[in-house]
């Protein structure tokens, strides 16, 4: 339940980029989206940090901790780099991606296995 305000806002961000697309693409505006989980960002570090100290351990150990207990779908086993986001970010600004739209790019470690339809 604590997650459903975040839930609402994903999914209808992610029906936004799907319209945006069916409304722009053939003016050459190529929506789409990009779904990151658990990168190392300030936000991320600053929780980490938190429960380093509530917990009194270190931040590699806050960070194996909260992998096991909260996030064990990630199948890497260690949070996303921003420059991993940028990439696939890159990417689709890129000529590379010019057929790529509506779509949800998911950089996540592995943690979604579904397929997309």
């Amino acid at each position: 339940i604590e997650d459903m305000p975040y839930c609402a806002c994903k999914a209808g961000t992610l029906n936004l980029t799907k319209n945006l697309s069916k409304a722009y693409a053939k003016d050459g505006v190529l929506t789409n989206m990009v779904s990151p989980a658990f990168v190392e960002t300030a936000m991320t570090n600053a929780m980490m940090r938190s429960r380093s100290e509530e917990r009194g351990v270190s931040m590699e150990e806050a960070v194996k901790s909260f992998l096991a207990e909260n996030r064990p779908g990630i199948e890497v086993g260690r949070r996303g780099k921003v420059e991993e986001v940028a990439a696939v970010i890159a990417f689709l600004c890129s000529n590379q991606a010019s057929y790529v739209v509506g779509s949800n790019w998911r950089v996540d470690g592995g943690s979604v296995s579904t397929i997309s339809t």
